[in-house]
């Protein structure tokens, strides 16, 4: 089964909140099949013309003409070839990542079976936590309340908050927020690497007394010292893993205090390596939870990691990017398919996901931008 062509699509579409950017990948093999995968930067993609001129230049030439091969494997020597000039993280990542899922969608296919089947699936169905994108000083805590509640009605018993540069009001609203709440919901915080380490120190000792299961990227992910020494001071647990390119990064994190990492199919170069992250994870005793902000293909990934994964307790949804997560042929991966907290993993082979032949078209980037 050989690589025949491999299409680069920057996307627009609406999320609840406003249009999104986003980047797909399109392969095809000499057998008719089609794979998809997608990037990430952390919020869909806020490059995607970039990404493509990455696929397009660099890793379309390289691999049209040669076998599938099983995702990572079949990037890996352009990864190698590379690494000097692009680098083994950021874009040159998030174009991997893309890439490669797409090849392990179409592996799994020609296998005819699901992705984590062919990984070795653990279960049917994967807890979800709700991500809500509004700082928590933009509104009272009912407020935040009222836009959580259709997935705490859905059996979603955990919730990640976002906290922004006034973190002291944010701490504020969080502490009423964790009282409506109640003890039967889980909650982080996002931090969104906006802070220094003395500010990231105040917020960890806000949050303390909160019951919080971590406070997530509160510095920039490449101050490694002032990580350690945020976690060497605090009790809140610390979580990286979405500006985590590599295995090899996400084990540095690891060993440098860092105890709940967030492997994502769509950032860390693939399906096989988010797992990788997963199992190192569960090897040194941290928490792995999925990160998940992208569309349909992304989602599909990363529930097919979690699904094959026995460390991934929980799985990123971010409540916005709802409209975005159906496929042309009717599956449902959005809030409406979540039961008792836990949204399915897709059965069909390869990642389960179908998008219809006009829909990279329809959902184009216009030619200049947004």
């Amino acid at each position: 089964m050989k690589i025949t062509d491999i299409t680069a699509a920057p996307l627009l579409m609406a999320s609840s909140n406003q249009p999104m950017t986003f980047f797909v990948v399109r392969v095809t093999t000499d057998d008719g099949r089609t794979g998809h995968g997608e990037a990430c930067d952390c919020f869909g993609v806020s490059h995607p013309t970039v990404l493509a001129r990455i696929v397009e230049d660099v890793f379309a030439p390289a691999l049209i003409g040669t076998e599938v091969g099983a995702g990572g494997p079949a990037v890996e020597p352009v990864l190698a070839a590379t690494r000097r000039t692009l680098g083994g993280g950021t874009v040159a990542a998030q174009a991997r990542s893309a890439v490669a899922i797409a090849l392990t969608d179409l592996a799994a296919q020609a296998a005819g079976v699901s992705v984590s089947a062919a990984a070795g699936r653990v279960r049917d169905d994967v807890r979800v936590y709700v991500g809500s994108s509004p700082f928590l000083e933009s509104g009272p805590a009912a407020q935040h309340l009222d836009r959580l509640a259709p997935a705490l009605e859905r059996g979603v018993d955990m919730v990640k908050m976002r906290i922004g540069l006034d973190w002291r009001a944010a701490l504020r609203v969080l502490a009423e927020l964790r009282g409506l709440l109640g003890n039967g919901v889980e909650v982080a915080v996002d931090a969104s690497e906006f802070f220094t380490l003395a500010d990231a120190l105040g917020i960890a000792d806000g949050l303390a007394d909160l019951d919080i299961a971590w406070l997530e990227e509160p510095l920039p992910y490449e101050q490694r010292g002032a990580i350690a020494e945020l976690a060497r001071r605090t009790r809140v647990p610390i979580a990286y893993g979405e500006h985590l390119f590599t295995v090899g990064e996400a084990a540095e994190a690891l060993a440098g205090g860092v105890t709940v990492v967030q492997p994502d199919a769509s950032i860390c170069g693939g399906i096989e390596p988010a797992r990788a992250v997963a199992a190192l994870a569960a090897a040194t005793g941290a928490r792995a939870v999925g990160h998940h902000h992208g569309g349909v293909v992304s989602m599909a990934a990363n529930l097919h990691v979690a699904a094959s994964s026995p460390g991934i307790d929980v799985l990123e949804f971010p409540v916005h990017l709802d409209p975005l997560l159906r496929d042309s042929a009717g599956l449902d991966l959005g809030l409406s398919a979540i039961v008792g907290g836990r949204l399915p993993v897709p059965t069909g082979s390869g990642l389960g996901v179908t998008l219809d032949p006009g829909f990279l078209d329809r959902a184009a980037l216009p030619v200049g931008g947004r």
